[in-house]
């Protein structure tokens, strides 16, 4: 019966009681046929009635067996293969055989998932997209045997392309590695935990999933990205570090519409930051995707203190002990974000701990240099600010942690 009531729980689907399938039936039966009724005495009508409704309680568990078992954990093999692809986790990784493959070819060129090359006996897919970066060589793609099975896969073996490739492109592979004979068929236990486990990512918008992708991408620092919305409507990225062309294709896997980006930005000061623009070829189609490279600004830290007790540290140990945690707060700063000499302060104190109690220092007074220029904190703030789409940098060379009356005042 379609119409068969459905009540969920945070315990998942719950079957209907008896007596209510028994009422439903009635009242449907009672809808098709004038002067129908159960209420006689025991006889073959109430008979036919309890049958039904013991029926229509084995169709209502089926029906409640098959929503709670759509889960990786309980769904039968087929449906799990459909979640399975839902999710896009190919049945067979760490089992089939695989092989790293590179690619050489014209930068910008996307190699997308599913990407198909051979060795002439068996085909191997990529599992997730790659840009040829601008070296013209891939770093080794991942790809995957599209048939389960054990067999060698020599080093130099894979060099056929076999998904077609634009007239117009350049490409061409090879495994500079032996690749990894597979092992037995995957059993559905582990495919199921695969499928739970990607079937558990979280929603994120825009901004969260375009710095999870950027973060993939060797060189890029988590402190050097930053994507602003600096008009309605028009947004800008800056990105520091990083292959141009590996950078372009994270942005345009994550970002919807590219055409909501500019390069042309312009800080506070009138000073317009480099920005290049790559281009990222996913044939027919090309796309230019503008990019803020972010302007490093030397920072020098000059610290002064002092105790209650004279002569009781020694300045240079204390210098020691302190100006490389200084060096790592300054060079983690992200971009556009101000120097909190509160912070540099706090910093200071815990790594002078192990030495002396906090209680027994007298003096901290903190300048901040940006490109050899001395820039005093914002008013009523201890905040120093550099430039909108800049980032602070330093070195031990430029950090000076002195006591208070010391020769180098």
């Amino acid at each position: 019966m379609s119409d068969l009531p459905v009540t969920v729980t945070q315990a998942g689907a719950q079957p209907t009681p008896p007596k209510t399938l028994l009422s439903n039936l009635i009242t449907n039966v009672s809808a098709i046929v004038p002067g129908y009724t159960a209420n006689l005495p025991a006889a073959l009508i109430t008979d036919l009635a309890s049958t039904a409704t013991g029926a229509l309680a084995l169709i209502d568990s089926a029906m409640v067996d098959t929503i709670n078992s759509v889960t990786p954990y309980g769904a039968n093999e087929p449906m799990l293969m459909q979640l399975g692809n839902i999710y896009g986790v190919t049945q067979g990784v760490g089992y089939n055989t695989s092989v790293n493959v590179i690619f050489i070819g014209d930068p910008g060129f996307v190699i997308p998932r599913g990407f198909t090359v051979g060795d002439g006996n068996y085909q191997y897919t990529v599992q997730n997209n790659a840009v040829v970066p601008a070296g013209g060589q891939t770093e080794p793609v991942y790809c995957l045997a599209a048939t389960s099975g054990t067999w060698a896969v020599p080093e130099g073996s894979v060099t056929q392309i076999i998904t077609s490739v634009p007239d117009d492109i350049t490409l061409t592979c090879t495994n500079i590695t032996a690749g990894v004979p597979g092992q037995d068929a995957q059993p559905p236990s582990s495919y199921r935990a695969q499928v739970m486990q990607s079937g558990m990512s979280t929603a994120q918008g825009v901004p969260s999933f375009l710095r999870s992708l950027l973060l993939k991408v060797p060189g890029v620092k988590s402190n050097l990205i930053s994507y602003r919305n600096v008009s309605a409507g028009t947004w800008a990225l800056v990105v520091g570090g990083g292959d141009p062309n590996e950078v372009g294709l994270a942005v345009y896997n994550a970002i919807p519409d590219i055409s909501v980006l500019t390069g042309d930005v312009t800080e506070s000061g009138g000073y317009k930051p480099e920005s290049i623009t790559v281009t990222i070829t996913d044939y027919p189609d090309h796309y230019d995707i503008p990019i803020i490279l972010p302007t490093s600004q030397m920072v020098t830290v000059i610290l002064t203190w002092n105790t209650r007790i004279s002569d009781i540290l020694d300045p240079d140990s204390v210098s020691a002990a302190t100006s490389s945690t200084l060096v790592d707060y300054v060079n983690a700063v992200p971009i556009g974000e101000p120097i909190n000499t509160y912070q540099i302060e706090s910093l200071f104190l815990e790594a002078l701990s192990p030495m002396i109690s906090p209680t027994q220092v007298s003096l901290i007074e903190i300048q901040i240099g940006i490109n050899g220029t001395i820039v005093p904190p914002t008013d009523e703030t201890g905040l120093v600010f550099g430039g909108e789409y800049s980032y602070f940098t330093t070195d031990q060379s430029h950090v000076t942690v002195q006591q208070y009356g010391s020769s180098s005042q």
